[in-house]
């Protein structure tokens, strides 16, 4: 089994983010899922690495071509993109563009697993939904909502339904769990 992880490129101001999205990666790896990732060695997402790599676990990253991060990362020289060379259960995948980035994402998985995150992180979960919706597949999406963070985002979508923009099995596909041990339960 392989999954996909949304995720941020920061770490959030709460070392819970971080931590929780290493252990994610831990147990994933113990359970041999294989887990696909943005690609970045920061933020969120890094730490999400680290914990694949700290259980052994294969870990593929997707990271668009010639992308260099955020304005600031970039104008630093920060390398944002994961490069472990050294780690034989590393794969990175190079795309052209974004879109092309999410739907690798999603053709490589069997699931879709959504942790605290920004716009990016937003994006790709609206996407992972709207292929649900349009039928180009038809995979479980579980959400880690540490400490309610994801909260006004369930809200939202019980709000779309209510209006009629969305059917009322978008909340049946979504798992919403609290612990990454709840998280890797849930899933196998």
């Amino acid at each position: 089994m392989k999954v996909t992880v949304y995720l941020g490129s920061r770490p959030g101001n709460d070392g819970k983010y971080r931590e929780n999205a290493r252990e994610v990666g831990r147990l994933l790896a113990r359970k041999g899922i294989g887990v696909i990732y943005g690609g970045a060695g920061v933020g969120t997402m890094g730490a999400l690495a680290e914990g694949v790599r700290e259980g052994g676990g294969h870990l593929t990253g997707v990271f668009p071509r010639g992308f260099l991060g955020r304005k600031e990362n970039a104008v630093r020289g920060v390398e944002v993109r994961n490069l472990w060379t050294d780690y034989p259960n590393y794969e990175l995948i190079e795309t052209e563009t974004f879109d092309e980035r999410i739907r690798t994402m999603e053709r490589l998985s069997d699931a879709c697993i959504v942790l605290p995150g920004s716009h990016g992180t937003m994006h790709e979960f609206f996407s992972f939904i709207e292929g649900i919706e349009v039928g180009r597949f038809d995979k479980p999406v579980f959400i880690l909502n540490t400490d309610g963070y994801y909260d006004s985002l369930i809200d939202f979508i019980r709000n779309m339904i209510a209006a009629g923009f969305t059917g009322a099995d978008d909340l049946d596909r979504i798992t919403v769990v609290s612990t990454p041990a709840e998280l890797v339960e849930r899933l196998v």
